[in-house]
């Protein structure tokens, strides 16, 4: 008798959990039902499986992964996790991808690479137009983040190979190389000179302008030994309007725009190609940028800063009477009055006078 007894009592238990089980999925399934957080044909991500919606009943939802794996979840199990739709309120959803790049590769370089990369693959949708993010500095290269748009992530395979592949033919192209996880041993060591190309590419330049034009060859190649070679990236200001300024800069490589502000908005008066000179006024007189520079390229320029200058100037006294009286023809242009004209006397007089001035800060700047 007592046999029988916990027989039964046990059969109870299981039939009451069988019970509990079975109503749960019911009360799971009507709710589901009632709710719609989903339908057939959407795609979900269900923990870190993402996969479309092939059948939904009274106990359980049926899914199917890219693989074809089918996966027949309990819906008093599917309701108690976090279900990512990603074909709700439309189809149309945003995916990622992480790229690691070597640390010497300029980021916006970089992120133009991976964006045409993105918008040549098929699937991904022109609009919203992909972005590309620097997401990190990990140990051995940076990571960039490729956010891209697309429909039905039946094709994601698909899109994330293809993104992929067009980058690392992109890559190849721009030798931008993907690192492998490695420790780099670097010894640095002070460099007497610059690149030779680098230094006969300023070295032309600067003897092309006229306000170096008093210098040696062996003065011009010390004043480039003293500076040094600074890069800016896309949209970033070189120079600000109304800030102080000791160098002056030599574009290399890029493009740039001037800038003043008038009456609160910012007036683009001039573009800065490869070889132009700017900053001159503010490293030779003290005065303060008078225009804003922005990297309309990533740019590369030498800055020339005082000391350099300064040391040049020592040991040629007489260009600083040439500067003067370039300083003063610049000043007089400004102001309407071209040098190549007649002057009346009253305009010679404001020219000695300009001059005198900027001997004395010249002297005064660079204390000579």
């Amino acid at each position: 008798m007592r046999g029988l007894l916990a027989t039964s009592g046990a059969a109870a238990i299981i039939l009451a959990f069988a019970t509990q089980n079975l109503l749960g999925g019911v009360i799971a399934g009507m709710s589901l039902q009632i709710s719609k957080p989903y339908k057939v044909g959407d795609w979900l991500r269900v923990g870190e499986d993402f996969a479309e919606v092939m059948e939904i009943n009274w106990r359980s939802t049926r899914l199917r992964t890219n693989d074809a794996i089918y996966l027949d979840i309990p819906n008093n199990e599917i309701v108690r996790q976090t279900i990512i739709n990603l074909h709700y309120p439309q189809q149309l959803h945003a995916m990622r991808i992480v790229v690691g790049v070597e640390y010497s590769a300029p980021p916006n370089k970089v992120k133009d690479a991976l964006l045409q990369a993105t918008l040549q693959a098929e699937w991904v949708q022109k609009e919203p137009p992909p972005r590309v993010f620097l997401k990190d500095f990990g140990d051995f290269a940076i990571y960039y983040e490729i956010k891209f748009w697309m429909l039905s992530h039946e094709n994601y395979n698909n899109v994330c190979d293809a993104i992929r592949t067009n980058i690392w033919y992109k890559f190849k192209r721009q030798n931008i190389t993907i690192p492998f996880p490695i420790r780099t041993l670097e010894i640095n060591r002070k460099t007497i000179t610059k690149p030779q190309e680098l230094h006969n590419q300023t070295k032309a330049i600067l003897e092309g302008e006229p306000l170096f034009s008093c210098l040696t060859g062996d003065q011009v190649d010390h004043l480039i030994r003293g500076s040094r070679t600074v890069r800016f990236g896309r949209g970033e200001r070189i120079i600000e309007q109304g800030a102080e300024g000791a160098s002056m800069f030599v574009l290399l490589h890029g493009a740039a725009a001037v800038s003043v502000s008038q009456n609160g908005s910012m007036i683009r008066v001039s573009s800065l190609r490869m070889g132009d000179c700017f900053g001159e006024m503010s490293l030779l007189t003290g005065e303060k940028r008078t225009a804003t520079v922005r990297a309309e390229e990533d740019c590369e320029v030498i800055e020339i800063a005082k000391p350099a200058m300064a040391a040049v100037l020592r040991d040629a006294p007489e260009c600083v009477t040439q500067l003067s009286e370039l300083l003063a023809a610049r000043k007089m242009e400004t102001e309407g009055l071209p040098k190549d004209l007649a002057q009346s006397a009253a305009e010679e007089t404001k020219a000695r006078e300009y001059r005198a001035t900027f001997l004395r800060r010249l002297r005064s700047v660079f204390e000579l």
